[in-house]
Protein backbone atom coordinates (compact mmCIF):
# COMPACT_ATOMS: atom_id res chain seq x y z
CA UNK A 1 0.00 0.00 0.00
CA UNK A 2 0.88 3.81 -0.96
CA UNK A 3 2.66 5.32 2.01
CA UNK A 4 0.51 8.61 1.84
CA UNK A 5 -2.84 5.80 1.85
CA UNK A 6 -1.24 3.85 5.64
CA UNK A 7 -0.76 8.05 6.48
CA UNK A 8 -4.49 8.64 5.29
CA UNK A 9 -6.03 6.05 6.95
CA UNK A 10 -4.15 6.03 10.40
CA UNK A 11 -5.44 9.63 10.22
CA UNK A 12 -9.14 9.47 10.02
CA UNK A 13 -9.22 6.13 11.48
CA UNK A 14 -10.27 8.22 14.79
CA UNK A 15 -12.71 10.09 13.48
CA UNK A 16 -14.79 8.00 11.31
CA UNK A 17 -14.89 4.81 12.99
CA UNK A 18 -18.06 5.76 15.12
CA UNK A 19 -19.96 6.59 11.60
CA UNK A 20 -18.87 3.12 10.52
CA UNK A 21 -21.61 -0.16 10.66
CA UNK A 22 -19.27 -2.43 10.60
CA UNK A 23 -21.58 -5.58 10.43
CA UNK A 24 -22.06 -4.37 6.93
CA UNK A 25 -18.77 -3.13 5.86
CA UNK A 26 -16.87 -6.38 6.80
CA UNK A 27 -18.49 -8.74 4.68
CA UNK A 28 -17.70 -6.83 1.77
CA UNK A 29 -14.33 -6.12 2.92
CA UNK A 30 -14.14 -9.80 2.48
CA UNK A 31 -16.41 -9.96 -0.61
CA UNK A 32 -13.30 -8.02 -2.14
CA UNK A 33 -10.70 -9.76 -0.73
CA UNK A 34 -9.29 -7.01 1.48
CA UNK A 35 -8.98 -9.94 4.13
CA UNK A 36 -8.98 -13.70 3.59
CA UNK A 37 -12.27 -15.32 4.98
CA UNK A 38 -9.23 -17.46 6.83
CA UNK A 39 -7.55 -14.61 7.92
CA UNK A 40 -6.67 -15.15 12.16
CA UNK A 41 -8.65 -12.05 13.30
CA UNK A 42 -11.74 -12.84 11.86
CA UNK A 43 -12.75 -15.05 14.86
CA UNK A 44 -11.84 -12.10 17.53
CA UNK A 45 -13.21 -9.27 15.51
CA UNK A 46 -16.59 -11.30 15.31
CA UNK A 47 -16.83 -11.52 18.95
CA UNK A 48 -17.97 -7.86 19.60
CA UNK A 49 -18.12 -6.46 15.63
CA UNK A 50 -19.94 -3.05 16.60
CA UNK A 51 -17.47 -2.38 19.57
CA UNK A 52 -15.28 0.87 18.66
CA UNK A 53 -11.75 -0.53 19.18
CA UNK A 54 -12.71 -3.54 17.26
CA UNK A 55 -13.88 -0.98 14.16
CA UNK A 56 -10.60 1.12 14.60
CA UNK A 57 -8.55 -2.85 14.76
CA UNK A 58 -10.19 -3.82 11.30
CA UNK A 59 -9.74 -0.42 9.80
CA UNK A 60 -5.61 -0.03 11.03
CA UNK A 61 -5.34 -3.52 10.02
CA UNK A 62 -6.14 -2.92 6.22
CA UNK A 63 -2.73 -1.20 6.08
CA UNK A 64 -1.12 -4.36 6.06
CA UNK A 65 -3.20 -6.14 3.73
CA UNK A 66 -0.86 -5.22 0.60
CA UNK A 67 -1.02 -2.70 -2.45
CA UNK A 68 -4.52 -3.44 -3.47
CA UNK A 69 -6.01 -3.00 0.17
CA UNK A 70 -7.16 0.98 -0.23
CA UNK A 71 -8.71 0.57 -3.39
CA UNK A 72 -10.48 -2.44 -2.43
CA UNK A 73 -11.49 -0.18 0.87
CA UNK A 74 -12.67 2.56 -0.99
CA UNK A 75 -15.05 0.21 -3.30
CA UNK A 76 -16.05 -2.10 -0.03
CA UNK A 77 -17.61 1.27 1.90
CA UNK A 78 -19.25 2.73 -1.43
CA UNK A 79 -20.66 -1.00 -1.56
CA UNK A 80 -21.78 -0.86 1.77
CA UNK A 81 -23.43 2.55 2.21
CA UNK A 82 -20.72 4.39 3.84
CA UNK A 83 -19.93 6.66 0.58
CA UNK A 84 -19.40 9.64 3.24
CA UNK A 85 -16.70 7.85 4.38
CA UNK A 86 -15.00 6.77 1.11
CA UNK A 87 -15.36 10.37 -0.25
CA UNK A 88 -13.22 11.54 2.99
CA UNK A 89 -10.31 8.92 2.60
CA UNK A 90 -10.34 9.49 -1.27
CA UNK A 91 -10.56 13.47 -0.08
CA UNK A 92 -6.46 14.08 -0.13
CA UNK A 93 -6.69 14.23 -4.03
CA UNK A 94 -9.37 16.36 -4.37
CA UNK A 95 -7.62 19.45 -5.51
CA UNK A 96 -11.07 21.22 -5.79
CA UNK A 97 -11.29 21.71 -1.35
CA UNK A 98 -9.76 23.77 0.32
CA UNK A 99 -7.52 22.96 3.05
CA UNK A 100 -9.82 22.66 6.03
CA UNK A 101 -12.16 20.66 4.20
CA UNK A 102 -8.72 17.96 3.77
CA UNK A 103 -7.90 18.11 7.24
CA UNK A 104 -7.83 15.10 9.43
CA UNK A 105 -9.91 15.17 12.66
CA UNK A 106 -6.77 16.62 14.28
CA UNK A 107 -6.09 19.15 12.01
CA UNK A 108 -9.68 20.43 12.61
CA UNK A 109 -9.71 20.93 16.10
CA UNK A 110 -6.24 22.87 15.57
CA UNK A 111 -6.99 25.38 13.33
CA UNK A 112 -11.11 25.34 14.20
CA UNK A 113 -12.13 28.72 16.02
CA UNK A 114 -13.38 26.10 18.92
CA UNK A 115 -10.90 24.36 21.41
CA UNK A 116 -10.77 20.78 22.36
CA UNK A 117 -14.15 18.81 23.51
CA UNK A 118 -12.12 16.40 26.91
CA UNK A 119 -14.21 13.10 27.12
CA UNK A 120 -11.66 10.63 28.35
CA UNK A 121 -12.10 7.05 27.67
CA UNK A 122 -12.41 5.19 31.10
CA UNK A 123 -10.31 2.36 31.88
CA UNK A 124 -12.31 -1.37 32.43
CA UNK A 125 -9.74 -3.22 34.13
CA UNK A 126 -6.41 -2.30 35.77
CA UNK A 127 -3.12 -2.78 33.65
CA UNK A 128 -0.52 -2.43 36.41
CA UNK A 129 -0.65 -5.83 37.58
CA UNK A 130 -0.05 -8.64 35.12
CA UNK A 131 3.34 -8.82 33.00
CA UNK A 132 6.27 -10.25 30.88
CA UNK A 133 9.65 -8.47 31.08
CA UNK A 134 8.74 -5.23 31.60
CA UNK A 135 7.35 -4.12 35.03
CA UNK A 136 4.56 -2.14 35.53
CA UNK A 137 3.96 0.86 38.57
CA UNK A 138 1.15 0.66 41.03
CA UNK A 139 -1.44 2.47 39.61
CA UNK A 140 -4.44 2.31 41.62
CA UNK A 141 -4.49 5.03 44.12
CA UNK A 142 -7.79 7.56 45.17
CA UNK A 143 -6.39 9.94 43.80
CA UNK A 144 -4.36 8.19 41.65
CA UNK A 145 -1.82 11.38 41.45
CA UNK A 146 -0.79 14.66 41.88
CA UNK A 147 -0.75 17.58 38.86
CA UNK A 148 1.39 20.64 39.25
CA UNK A 149 0.10 23.33 36.06
CA UNK A 150 1.91 26.51 35.61
CA UNK A 151 0.69 28.57 32.84
CA UNK A 152 2.52 31.33 31.90
CA UNK A 153 0.28 34.42 29.37
CA UNK A 154 1.59 37.82 30.63
CA UNK A 155 4.66 39.18 30.62
CA UNK A 156 6.33 42.23 32.00
CA UNK A 157 7.98 43.29 29.08
CA UNK A 158 5.76 44.17 25.89
CA UNK A 159 7.98 42.30 23.41
CA UNK A 160 7.54 39.37 25.16
CA UNK A 161 3.80 38.83 23.51
CA UNK A 162 1.02 37.56 26.08
CA UNK A 163 0.30 33.98 25.35
CA UNK A 164 -3.79 34.51 25.34
CA UNK A 165 -4.26 30.72 23.93
CA UNK A 166 -2.64 29.45 26.18
CA UNK A 167 -5.76 29.93 28.29
CA UNK A 168 -7.27 26.93 26.28
CA UNK A 169 -4.27 24.47 27.16
CA UNK A 170 -4.69 24.81 30.45
CA UNK A 171 -8.39 24.48 30.77
CA UNK A 172 -8.25 21.69 28.39
CA UNK A 173 -5.12 19.77 30.70
CA UNK A 174 -6.97 20.14 34.18
CA UNK A 175 -10.20 18.96 32.84
CA UNK A 176 -8.53 16.11 31.20
CA UNK A 177 -6.68 15.20 34.43
CA UNK A 178 -9.52 15.79 36.80
CA UNK A 179 -11.62 13.20 34.84
CA UNK A 180 -8.56 10.62 34.99
CA UNK A 181 -9.19 10.97 38.74
CA UNK A 182 -6.10 13.42 39.69
CA UNK A 183 -6.26 16.17 42.12
CA UNK A 184 -4.96 19.34 39.82
CA UNK A 185 -3.53 22.41 41.18
CA UNK A 186 -2.85 25.19 38.84
CA UNK A 187 -1.14 28.56 38.85
CA UNK A 188 -0.19 31.30 36.41
CA UNK A 189 1.78 34.54 35.55
CA UNK A 190 4.03 33.55 37.91
CA UNK A 191 7.95 35.70 38.09
CA UNK A 192 10.71 32.84 37.64
CA UNK A 193 11.03 33.17 41.32
CA UNK A 194 8.14 32.71 42.03
CA UNK A 195 7.59 29.39 39.74
CA UNK A 196 10.54 28.04 41.90
CA UNK A 197 8.81 28.77 44.81
CA UNK A 198 5.59 26.84 44.00
CA UNK A 199 7.62 24.23 42.38
CA UNK A 200 9.62 23.63 45.69
CA UNK A 201 6.21 23.94 47.74
CA UNK A 202 4.72 21.62 45.71
CA UNK A 203 7.46 18.90 45.92
CA UNK A 204 7.03 18.82 49.51
CA UNK A 205 3.39 18.40 50.07
CA UNK A 206 2.45 15.53 52.21
CA UNK A 207 0.05 13.89 50.51
CA UNK A 208 2.59 12.80 47.61
CA UNK A 209 2.89 9.96 50.22
CA UNK A 210 -0.68 8.85 49.42
CA UNK A 211 -0.48 9.07 46.06
CA UNK A 212 1.49 6.65 42.55
CA UNK A 213 2.20 9.36 40.46
CA UNK A 214 2.84 12.72 39.92
CA UNK A 215 2.34 15.24 36.73
CA UNK A 216 4.18 18.12 36.57
CA UNK A 217 3.33 20.36 33.39
CA UNK A 218 4.65 24.18 32.25
CA UNK A 219 3.75 25.75 29.86
CA UNK A 220 5.49 29.34 28.72
CA UNK A 221 7.70 31.22 26.71
CA UNK A 222 11.15 29.73 26.47
CA UNK A 223 14.53 29.67 25.08
CA UNK A 224 17.93 27.57 25.09
CA UNK A 225 20.82 29.32 27.27
CA UNK A 226 24.36 29.86 26.40
CA UNK A 227 25.30 26.28 27.53
CA UNK A 228 22.11 24.69 25.50
CA UNK A 229 20.04 24.68 28.46
CA UNK A 230 16.21 25.07 28.09
CA UNK A 231 15.29 27.97 30.25
CA UNK A 232 11.93 28.58 31.02
CA UNK A 233 10.70 32.50 30.94
CA UNK A 234 9.28 33.70 34.12
CA UNK A 235 6.84 36.74 33.63
CA UNK A 236 10.03 38.52 34.62
CA UNK A 237 12.14 37.63 31.79
CA UNK A 238 14.63 39.70 30.34
CA UNK A 239 17.30 38.59 27.78
CA UNK A 240 20.94 39.84 27.72
CA UNK A 241 19.92 42.59 25.72
CA UNK A 242 17.83 44.58 28.49
CA UNK A 243 19.09 46.00 31.37
CA UNK A 244 17.40 44.11 34.83
CA UNK A 245 17.62 41.01 36.81
CA UNK A 246 15.11 38.22 36.99
CA UNK A 247 15.60 34.63 38.12
CA UNK A 248 16.30 32.16 35.43
CA UNK A 249 14.67 28.70 35.43
CA UNK A 250 15.95 25.87 33.77
CA UNK A 251 13.83 22.32 32.95
CA UNK A 252 16.48 20.08 34.69
CA UNK A 253 16.26 22.86 37.93
CA UNK A 254 12.43 21.57 38.02
CA UNK A 255 13.26 17.62 37.70
CA UNK A 256 16.01 18.06 41.09
CA UNK A 257 12.88 19.13 43.14
CA UNK A 258 12.03 15.45 42.74
CA UNK A 259 14.77 13.92 43.00
CA UNK A 260 14.93 10.19 45.77
CA UNK A 261 16.51 12.68 48.05
CA UNK A 262 14.55 16.01 47.80
CA UNK A 263 11.30 14.36 47.27
CA UNK A 264 11.44 10.78 49.24
CA UNK A 265 7.15 11.09 49.33
CA UNK A 266 7.91 9.92 45.57
CA UNK A 267 10.70 7.68 45.87
CA UNK A 268 10.06 4.81 42.96
CA UNK A 269 7.02 6.75 41.78
CA UNK A 270 6.73 7.60 38.08
CA UNK A 271 7.18 11.75 38.42
CA UNK A 272 6.25 13.12 34.62
CA UNK A 273 7.27 16.74 33.54
CA UNK A 274 5.83 17.72 30.65
CA UNK A 275 7.33 21.52 28.75
CA UNK A 276 5.26 23.32 26.29
CA UNK A 277 7.86 26.44 25.34
CA UNK A 278 10.13 27.29 22.73
CA UNK A 279 14.25 26.18 23.35
CA UNK A 280 15.78 28.04 20.89
CA UNK A 281 14.84 30.38 17.93
CA UNK A 282 15.60 27.52 15.02
CA UNK A 283 12.36 26.42 13.13
CA UNK A 284 12.60 22.70 11.17
CA UNK A 285 11.85 22.34 7.76
CA UNK A 286 9.87 19.48 6.29
CA UNK A 287 12.13 17.85 3.98
CA UNK A 288 11.08 15.05 1.06
CA UNK A 289 13.19 12.23 2.24
CA UNK A 290 16.34 12.04 4.50
CA UNK A 291 18.30 9.03 6.23
CA UNK A 292 21.06 10.55 8.14
CA UNK A 293 22.59 8.47 11.02
CA UNK A 294 26.06 8.28 12.90
CA UNK A 295 27.81 5.86 15.20
CA UNK A 296 29.85 6.28 18.12
CA UNK A 297 31.73 3.73 19.56
CA UNK A 298 32.88 4.51 23.27
CA UNK A 299 35.50 2.46 24.91
CA UNK A 300 35.85 2.52 28.81
CA UNK A 301 39.38 1.98 29.87
CA UNK A 302 40.01 -1.16 31.75
CA UNK A 303 40.44 -0.23 35.90
CA UNK A 304 42.43 -2.84 38.57
CA UNK A 305 40.32 -0.89 40.91
CA UNK A 306 38.83 -3.52 43.13
CA UNK A 307 35.59 -3.73 43.93
CA UNK A 308 33.52 -1.42 46.33
CA UNK A 309 32.00 -3.35 48.95
CA UNK A 310 28.00 -3.24 48.92
CA UNK A 311 26.59 -1.66 52.01
CA UNK A 312 24.12 -3.37 53.69
CA UNK A 313 21.49 -0.54 53.93
CA UNK A 314 18.91 -0.65 51.46
CA UNK A 315 19.30 2.35 49.40
CA UNK A 316 17.58 3.80 45.60
CA UNK A 317 18.46 6.19 42.75
CA UNK A 318 18.43 9.65 43.45
CA UNK A 319 17.25 10.31 39.58
CA UNK A 320 14.89 7.58 38.90
CA UNK A 321 11.50 6.67 37.79
CA UNK A 322 11.10 10.25 35.81
CA UNK A 323 10.23 11.21 32.53
CA UNK A 324 11.27 14.31 30.86
CA UNK A 325 9.21 15.53 27.72
CA UNK A 326 9.99 18.38 25.77
CA UNK A 327 7.40 19.64 22.83
CA UNK A 328 10.19 20.85 20.82
CA UNK A 329 13.86 19.85 20.09
CA UNK A 330 16.43 21.75 22.00
CA UNK A 331 17.38 25.34 20.01
CA UNK A 332 13.51 25.00 18.17
CA UNK A 333 10.37 26.49 18.63
CA UNK A 334 7.25 24.89 19.58
CA UNK A 335 4.21 26.22 17.77
CA UNK A 336 0.96 27.43 19.23
CA UNK A 337 -2.77 27.73 17.35
CA UNK A 338 -3.53 31.57 18.03
CA UNK A 339 -7.15 30.80 18.85
CA UNK A 340 -7.12 27.27 20.16
CA UNK A 341 -3.61 26.57 21.75
CA UNK A 342 -0.64 24.61 21.37
CA UNK A 343 0.05 21.89 18.80
CA UNK A 344 1.26 19.76 21.08
CA UNK A 345 -0.77 19.96 24.22
CA UNK A 346 -3.80 20.02 22.15
CA UNK A 347 -2.65 16.73 20.16
CA UNK A 348 -1.72 15.28 23.76
CA UNK A 349 -5.07 16.09 25.47
CA UNK A 350 -6.77 14.25 22.56
CA UNK A 351 -4.44 11.13 22.59
CA UNK A 352 -4.14 10.59 26.40
CA UNK A 353 -8.30 11.02 26.58
CA UNK A 354 -8.91 8.13 24.00
CA UNK A 355 -5.86 5.33 24.33
CA UNK A 356 -4.75 6.10 28.47
CA UNK A 357 -7.20 3.63 29.43
CA UNK A 358 -5.55 0.86 27.03
CA UNK A 359 -2.12 2.26 26.61
CA UNK A 360 1.10 3.17 28.82
CA UNK A 361 2.50 5.96 28.75
CA UNK A 362 5.67 5.98 26.77
CA UNK A 363 3.70 4.73 24.02
CA UNK A 364 0.97 7.85 23.99
CA UNK A 365 3.50 10.22 23.90
CA UNK A 366 4.90 8.41 21.06
CA UNK A 367 1.53 8.43 19.40
CA UNK A 368 1.32 12.50 20.37
CA UNK A 369 4.27 12.49 18.24
CA UNK A 370 3.29 10.40 15.81
CA UNK A 371 0.56 13.01 15.07
CA UNK A 372 2.52 15.88 15.84
CA UNK A 373 4.37 14.97 12.56
CA UNK A 374 1.24 15.56 10.44
CA UNK A 375 1.37 19.14 11.23
CA UNK A 376 2.60 21.90 9.11
CA UNK A 377 2.60 25.89 8.97
CA UNK A 378 2.06 27.94 6.00
CA UNK A 379 5.76 27.86 5.19
CA UNK A 380 6.10 23.99 5.78
CA UNK A 381 7.83 24.19 9.38
CA UNK A 382 7.30 21.62 11.66
CA UNK A 383 7.81 20.10 15.05
CA UNK A 384 9.24 17.31 16.87
CA UNK A 385 9.08 16.61 20.49
CA UNK A 386 11.30 14.17 22.48
CA UNK A 387 11.17 12.13 25.44
CA UNK A 388 14.09 11.23 28.16
CA UNK A 389 13.75 8.74 30.46
CA UNK A 390 15.58 9.12 33.35
CA UNK A 391 15.29 5.24 35.14
CA UNK A 392 11.83 5.23 34.11
CA UNK A 393 11.92 1.70 33.63
CA UNK A 394 8.71 0.50 34.18
CA UNK A 395 5.36 0.97 31.93
CA UNK A 396 2.92 3.19 33.27
CA UNK A 397 -0.85 2.59 33.17
CA UNK A 398 -2.90 5.03 34.36
CA UNK A 399 -5.96 3.43 34.65
CA UNK A 400 -7.88 6.44 33.93
CA UNK A 401 -11.03 6.83 36.33
CA UNK A 402 -11.02 3.60 37.51
CA UNK A 403 -10.12 2.95 41.42
CA UNK A 404 -11.31 -0.31 43.61
CA UNK A 405 -14.84 0.27 44.27
CA UNK A 406 -15.58 0.92 40.65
Amino acid sequence: MDRRDREQISRCCEGIASKVDMAKLLPKLLENKVYNRDDVNIPRWMKNIEAQDTVKDILLTVRTRGPNAFKNLIISLKQSDHENIANLLEGRNNTNNNTRQKDPPLDHHIWSDEPLTIKVRKATKFLDCEYDKIERYPMRSKPRGLVLIITNIYYELSYEKPRFSAENDKINLKKLFEEMGFIVVTYGNLTGQAMKDTIKEFSKRDDLRKVDSCFVIITSHGTGDEENNTEIQGTDYHNASRQGNYEKVLCSEVCDYFTAEACPQLAEKPKIFIFQLCRGKKKQKGVAHCRITTDTCVMKPATDEPNLEISPIQTTRNYSDILVVQSTLPGHVSYRDSVTGSWFIQILCKVFMNYAHTHHIQDLFNLIDAELKQLRTMRNECQTSSMQSLGFNKHCYLNPGLFMES
